[in-house]
């Protein structure tokens, strides 16, 4: 009977990957419309800055550096003409052990952009708390849009929970305030929830995540490009 059980189970593990997979290719085809831009992807913290430290040990800059390639792939692989560029795409960092020079290097790179995309992790003394929310400018309907269209994405694959969009006038973040293009800091859920942490570092997880911000990215900026 446990066999049996174990089989099944197996069976079904399988299919649902293989089935996910698939839906992603179809999703992730290139679509043909030709587009000029360019986004910048933010992996927060690297280097000499870990981040967040996760119930397991795990480290934020870690994390948020896989999301941020396996982002910036899809979203190439969703419209190869979408220039995709990194802040950072290991962890050795271009700029000095300095958080303020650390910041500056982040915006400066953003400027090159039309978009601006920064990928946090969050920690809390509570370890029951949970979820994922956005900070964005005050006024900035095109990154609303973008926030309000990854979490539909992520509502589909039942990702944790929406805890919202915050304003940066209430929680000010250089990121995002330095820059005069739609920016978005998202706060992708909590390393110091134990579930949340393991669910952050597994491999279908975070396929579903990166896909949910791409086609959550992709999709408006052809909408703005229309």
């Amino acid at each position: 009977m446990k066999k049996s059980i174990i089989i099944v189970s197996l069976i079904f593990s399988i299919g649902f990957v293989a089935s996910f997979g698939y839906s992603l290719i179809q999703f992730i085809s290139p679509i043909q419309q030709e587009i000029s831009t360019t986004i910048c992807i933010d992996a927060g913290h690297g280097g000499y800055d870990s981040g967040a430290i996760g119930v397991d040990g795990s480290y934020e800059k870690d994390i948020t550096l896989e999301l941020a390639l396996q982002t910036g792939r899809m979203i190439q692989q969703m419209d190869p003409s979408i220039q995709v560029i990194y802040t950072r795409d290991s962890d050795l960092v271009s700029w000095p052990s300095n958080e303020s020079q650390d910041l500056e290097s982040r915006v400066q790179i953003g400027q090159q952009a039309n978009y601006f995309l920064s990928i946090h992790l969050n920690s809390n003394a509570d370890s029951n708390m949970s979820g994922y929310c956005f900070y964005i400018k005050n006024g900035d309907s095109t990154s609303r849009k973008i926030c309000q269209a990854i979490s539909d994405n992520l509502l589909k694959f039942h990702y944790s929970s929406n805890n919202g969009i915050e304003s940066t006038l209430n929680y000010p973040l250089y990121v995002v305030d330095q820059l005069n293009i739609p920016s978005i800091l998202f706060e992708v859920g909590y390393l110091s929830n134990e579930k949340e942490c393991l669910m952050l570092q597994s491999w279908l997880t975070q396929k579903k995540i990166c896909y949910s911000i791409s086609k959550g990215i992709v999709d408006q900026i052809h909408k703005q490009s229309s």
